[in-house]
C-alpha cells in the first residue's frame, strides 16, 4: 500500500481545482489551446473533526463535497462550490487516529483564506442558521463588501462579494 501512496494525489488531480480567476464557467479546454504555467488548486487544510468542518464548509458556505478519498486513517475531503472540477477548491485532511477530535494549533504564518461569495447577506443568514458567528457585513471599498469567520479549527476567511458598480 505504500509503494502507491503516490498513486492518490495523481488521482486527485482531475477532482481538484486549478484556477482562482473569473466567476464565471470554466471553458473547455480546445486541443489547439497553450497550456497554462500553473494554477492554484486551492488550500488543503488539518481539521480535527471532519463532520464538524463539513458541517461548515457545506452548511453553512454551501459547499459541496465533490470527493472523499484516501486511507481510513487519513481521509482528504474535496470541497467546491460547483461540481466543476477545474475550479478553486478546500481539501481537509482529517487523521483519524486520534481517539478525540484533536486541536489544530495556528501560526502566524497563516492569517486567512479569502473566498468570493455570490451573497453575502444569504451567506451569513446561513452560517448562522448553521451556528456559527460571522463578522457584520462592511463595505470595503470599489463596490466591494466582506466579513470575516472563523471556522471550527480556528482558520480565518475573509468572504468578499463584489458589488456591480454604478
Amino acid at each position: 500500500m505504500t509503494k502507491l501512496r503516490w498513486l492518490f494525489p495523481v488521482l486527485a488531480l482531475p477532482f481538484a481545482v486549478p484556477a482562482l480567476a473569473g466567476d464565471g464557467p470554466v471553458p473547455a479546454p480546445s486541443a489547439n489551446a497553450p497550456v497554462a504555467a500553473g494554477a492554484v488548486i486551492g488550500p488543503a487544510l488539518n481539521v480535527g473533526d471532519i463532520a464538524r468542518s463539513r458541517h461548515f464548509y457545506v452548511d453553512g458556505l454551501g459547499m459541496k463535497v465533490n470527493m472523499t478519498m484516501g486511507a481510513p486513517t487519513r481521509q482528504e475531503t474535496m470541497l467546491g462550490f460547483d461540481a466543476d472540477p477545474r475550479r478553486p477548491g478546500i481539501i481537509l485532511l482529517a487523521d483519524t487516529t486520534a481517539k478525540s477530535p484533536r486541536t489544530i494549533a495556528q501560526s502566524n504564518g497563516f492569517d486567512r483564506l479569502v473566498m468570493r461569495m455570490a451573497d453575502l447577506d444569504a451567506t451569513a443568514t446561513r452560517l448562522r442558521a448553521a451556528g456559527f458567528t460571522p463578522s457584520p457585513i462592511r463595505d470595503v471599498a470599489m463596490g466591494y463588501r466582506m466579513m470575516i469567520v472563523t471556522d471550527p479549527d480556528g482558520y480565518r476567511l475573509e468572504l468578499v462579494e463584489s458589488r456591480t458598480r454604478r
